[in-house]
């Protein structure tokens, strides 16, 4: 059926201009498929920063923790998350898994998502086929 390509600085560019940020993080930087979080959690503690890297595992998203801050990382939006039910994203101890079929499922009525391919060089490819029933 086709498919989008984009970068993944591309995408966190949006999410930037378009959804909320909470006040702690005070800088987001990308290189190609990893992304760097400065955050500030309170006035007494210092400045940290948080690395992801963005993968791809047949048609999900990972977004893989810094296994140095894993735990720090996971507590956090183990807070946020848990009272939020959303259908196709699973926190895991090490990692955030996103199944962006079932995410997308209630809004995007007979699209079935072929294939997710995330690149070492940041590159986004998603492909789509014609649901059949």
């Amino acid at each position: 059926m086709g498919f989008v390509s984009f970068e993944i600085k591309e995408f966190v560019d949006i999410l930037l201009k378009n959804v909320d940020i909470p006040e702690i993080i005070t800088n987001v930087e990308v290189d190609k498929n990893e992304v760097k979080v400065n955050v500030k959690p309170a006035a007494f503690l210092p400045q940290m920063s948080l690395r992801f890297t963005i993968e791809s595992d047949q048609n999900k998203f990972l977004i893989l923790f810094d296994p140095s801050k894993s735990l720090i990382i996971y507590g956090f939006l183990l807070g946020k998350l848990k009272d939020e039910k959303i259908e196709g994203i699973k926190l895991l101890k090490d990692r955030l898994e996103i199944d962006l079929q079932k995410v997308l499922i209630s809004n995007l009525k007979g699209v079935k998502i072929d294939r997710i391919d995330v690149g070492s060089d940041g590159k986004i490819e998603i492909n789509f086929c014609c649901h059949q029933k």
